[in-house]
């Protein structure tokens, strides 16, 4: 592997540094269609820990006790999302999943029961690493045009996520070699998938996805 994950982590997110900016968070349905489909995928997030979890070898304690830890963590923050959306005025029910939002969490059921639980550290990494170095500034431009009330999910995920990257990368650095480079190659299909999202949601408030 010519680059190890950290470096190949800061020139992937140079250019979702630019799709993050440009995303139109300003506008009410585009950012309502982000936290409906942020919301489908995050609510994955406990049970795949979990699954992680549960698939790690018995050599491998600090990676099992890790993931469980991390699932308490991560409890609940589904609900955050449902609140931001219900201050918006709108329901879940009204934005379906979209293709990008499935094949961003559907894959990890892939990657971690038929690759390596190792893999998930891909996805981890990813998301948290868009939260911690992109969140303060999404939350500055929601709460501009929202309110606070709207930002829960946003903020908890921008003060918190910039610990958890550094631990995962961490946590990654000590996996052997063939184990990175499948966490590399979860990590740049989990960052595509979300490209995609975001171009969906884009589309869903031009189009008027919504339900009426």
């Amino acid at each position: 592997m010519q680059k190890n994950v950290n470096e190949e982590l800061k020139d992937l997110l140079k250019y979702s540094k630019q799709q993050i900016e440009n995303f139109p968070w300003e506008d009410k349905n585009a950012y309502s269609a982000w936290i409906s489909q942020t919301y489908y995928f995050a609510r994955h997030t406990t049970r795949l820990l979990a699954l992680a979890g549960a698939r790690t070898d018995f050599n491998a304690p600090e990676f099992h006790n890790r993931f469980l830890t991390h699932t308490g963590e991560e409890k609940g923050h589904d609900k955050l999302l449902v609140n931001d959306l219900k201050t918006l005025g709108s329901k879940m029910e009204q934005w379906p999943e979209m293709p990008g939002t499935c094949a961003l969490y559907q894959t990890q059921y892939y990657y971690i029961e038929h690759k390596s639980p190792m893999a998930f550290f891909g996805y981890i990494l990813g998301l948290e690493a868009l939260a911690a170095y992109f969140g303060d500034h999404v939350n500055q431009r929601v709460e501009k045009a929202y309110g606070p009330k709207a930002a829960h999910f946003i903020r908890v995920h921008a003060e918190e996520d910039v610990g958890h990257t550094d631990e995962a990368l961490t946590k990654i650095a000590s996996l052997p070699a063939a184990d990175q480079t499948t966490v590399l190659q979860n990590l740049k299909q989990t960052l595509c998938y979300y490209e995609q999202m975001l171009n969906e949601c884009r589309e869903a408030a031009k189009t008027g996805i919504k339900a009426a």
